[in-house]
């Protein structure tokens, strides 16, 4: 007698209590040796068959939601909701995953695709495998039945001649190389839209233009500058980890794994302090209003710049984010219309003076956009090393409709003819 062999497709084990826990611990929510907590967390795992470390990722957006009414320690008075904002959970990502999952179709390409290019030996043609869906779904439209016939032999007659005549011919194209394709997608000298720009090398804005220009005589030229790294943060001092170097991080943590509460709380972080950091800097300004308040008399409030919709951030399409403390986080739109000039990218944080007349949209009159540090102070400089030149330059160093890298070029060659003391180079250098 043989005992019964286990069935094929048998469920994978559910978790138990002490995974349960385990789950909930590495996401810093501990349950506190509450059995009946991790009872019934146990019991929502086996219901929606989940694993534990996704009902731990799901208290963690849930807590977030509910910051203010809700423990960070699970307790048994939010099992019920928590089951609730769960099965909500469970429901919205098997939509999504049956939506997903269509029925795949034959790719046909029309010239080497790019990717297979800067793979070494990539497998494979797509054209062929192409050829091969195509192939197989006009024999099937020709197959016999058994005997030699087949029922309605005039309707498969007619669907492989209709195959026969629109199949698509293949054509095996010679393997491209990567650096040839890119430049030749580059434009012409001359043809881009950068090199067409009026004005090349023009000052736009000079700071202090009343100050008389320093310039270095030739025999400072020839001295080399005295420039020196310095440094700065919390985690370049030697007790930040064994080495003692200033590279790496302070503490054990997975890298880009952070959980939503604390993203969420270093965004409230940033907002508060620069708030503090203006009304330091500029007496008589409270930066403590909401974003959302209609009033017809100027406010100052402080929230994070982000887009209305995918794609670029333009004039029309900046809105403000105010913090979770002042404005529940809600947004808000910014009009900029009364700003002779003004420089945004998502995510900063800025403090934005105006009205707000319908509670919908803030008309900003005023931006402080950072508090500068104090000036150092430092001992005059001797005059036999003259003034120290320096270029600054902020990404990305290429168009957004090629990769030619003409702006970086350019910049280059401005360094080379006028040959700064020190040249500095801020991402991002590949626009996205």
């Amino acid at each position: 007698h043989r005992p019964p062999s286990p069935a094929k497709d048998a469920p994978a084990p559910m978790a138990d209590v002490v995974e349960v826990a385990r789950a909930f611990a590495e996401q810093g929510f501990p349950l506190d040796d509450d059995s009946d907590v991790a009872a019934t967390c146990l019991a929502i795992c086996r219901q929606f068959q989940a694993e534990a470390s996704d009902l731990a990722t799901s208290w963690d957006s849930f807590y977030t939601s509910n910051a203010f009414k809700v423990s960070p320690t699970p307790t048994a008075a939010a099992m019920e909701a928590f089951r609730a904002h769960f099965e909500r959970h469970v429901a919205a990502s098997r939509s999504t995953a049956s939506k997903g999952s269509k029925t795949p179709q034959a790719f046909r390409y029309g010239k080497p695709d790019l990717l297979e290019s800067l793979a070494d030996g990539g497998g494979g043609n797509a054209v062929e495998d192409a050829m091969e869906v195509d192939g197989d779904a006009s024999l099937a439209a020709v197959t016999p039945g058994r005997g030699g016939h087949t029922p309605g032999a005039k309707t498969s007659a007619a669907r492989a001649a209709h195959a026969q005549a629109t199949r698509v011919t293949g054509v095996q194209l010679p393997r491209a190389d990567a650096g040839a394709a890119l430049a030749a997608m580059a434009p012409a000298p001359g043809a881009s839209a950068y090199a067409k720009r009026p004005a090349p090398r023009a000052a736009k804005t000079e700071l202090n233009p009343a100050l008389p220009k320093q310039r270095q005589t030739n025999d400072a030229r020839s001295l080399p500058a005295a420039v020196k790294v310095v440094k700065t943060g919390a985690g370049s001092g030697a007790g930040s980890n064994p080495a003692g170097d200033g590279s790496g991080l302070e503490r054990d943590v997975r890298y880009m794994r952070d959980r939503i509460s604390d993203k969420v709380d270093m965004l409230e972080t940033r907002l508060s302090d620069f708030a503090a950091e203006v009304e330091k800097a500029y007496p008589g300004i409270s930066c403590g209003g909401a974003v959302y308040a209609a009033s017809q008399d100027d406010v100052t409030v402080v929230g994070r710049v982000v887009c209305d919709s995918e794609g670029r951030l333009n004039e029309a399409s900046v809105q403000l984010e105010g913090s979770i403390a002042t404005s529940n986080g809600m947004r808000v739109r910014l009009e900029l219309r009364d700003m002779p000039r003004f420089s945004l990218f998502p995510g900063q944080i800025v403090c934005v003076q105006g009205q707000n007349p319908s509670g919908h949209c803030l008309v900003a009159r005023r931006i402080i956009a950072a508090v500068p540090p104090p000036m150092p102070r430092s001992p005059p400089a001797s005059s036999a090393f003259g003034a120290l030149s320096a270029v600054v330059a902020s990404g990305p160093f290429s168009c957004a409709g090629d990769l030619s890298y003409e702006p970086f070029a350019d910049l280059l060659k401005y360094a080379m003819d006028t040959k700064p003391d020190v040249l500095v180079l801020m991402g991002p250098f590949v626009d996205a």
